[in-house]
């Protein structure tokens, strides 16, 4: 098979997924009728994202996991639909989905989204080894160290503005973390729970590698998490506040941070 016919079956591919998503949405609903009546919430998701959703992970990923215990506590009858996240938002924006998971909050998105109370965060967290005195009070104060990320990763605006910074571009965090368990690099960033994963995944190959590495306070740059409403339609509004009353009872009731655990998102 030609390289073209090759890419013309990949474009086909990938046009097929689109269009199938969106036929069963529109599929799942009369689009003049109102969800809330019908009783089931769309929910529109990032389709990959580790550790926060992963469909080949325990649970679906944490915040997956999250969000369905909250809407099952709730009452909320779901379905989830994963789509690539441009496509989410705008399917939620139409009216197409009722509502849209790990959603940073933005002036923006007010104009077409009721947000949820937080139920996680992104927090850019450096990790450096423990015999490592790394310490910055300000961006600048990091440029005295070699410091790894992902290739194209996107740590902060301010961040990447900061002259002088010696950044290593890695393939992978766990790659980032066996360099500084080596100490060949000072430290590495990204989100602290995908770094709390990778070391959980990491323990057959360095056993100790949760005590030897340490995060660097304060967090680098944190983007909370919320379920995003449409504002198309008002009955979303009751589910919203269902949902809300229902994160407070998971997180008061300690079943918040049991996920976190069996996640393998603590250090424990």
């Amino acid at each position: 098979m030609s390289w073209l016919s090759r890419l013309g079956l990949l474009l086909l591919l990938v046009v097929s997924f689109s269009v199938s998503a969106d036929s069963l949405i529109s599929q799942t609903f009369d689009n003049n009728g109102s969800s809330a009546n019908n009783h089931t919430l769309r929910l529109c998701t990032l389709d990959h994202w580790p550790p926060f959703v992963d469909r080949s992970a325990m649970k679906g990923g944490w915040a997956v996991q999250v969000v369905d215990e909250t809407l099952e506590l709730a009452g909320i009858n779901f379905q989830r639909f994963y789509v690539p996240w441009a496509r989410a938002v705008e399917l939620t924006q139409n009216g197409d989905c009722d509502a849209i998971s790990e959603l940073y909050h933005d002036p923006q998105r007010e104009l077409w989204a009721d947000f949820s109370h937080r139920y996680g965060e992104l927090s850019m967290t450096l990790f450096t080894h423990v015999d490592h005195n790394l310490k910055f009070d300000s961006l600048s104060d990091l440029t005295a160290y070699r410091i790894g990320l992902l290739r194209g990763a996107n740590i902060s605006p301010q961040f990447h503005r900061t002259e002088g910074l010696q950044l290593v571009p890695l393939k992978s965090v766990q790659q980032g973390l066996k360099l500084v368990y080596h100490q060949r690099i000072d430290g590495f960033v990204t989100g602290e729970k995908a770094i709390r994963f990778a070391m959980y995944q990491l323990q057959n190959q360095l056993s100790d590698i949760k005590t030897q590495l340490k995060p660097v306070a304060p967090a680098i740059h944190v983007n909370e998490l919320f379920l995003g409403f449409n504002k198309l339609d008002p009955e979303n509004t009751k589910w919203r506040q269902r949902f809300n009353q229902a994160l407070k009872q998971l997180m008061e009731s300690g079943r918040y941070h049991q996920i976190l655990e069996e996640q393998h998102l603590v250090n424990r």
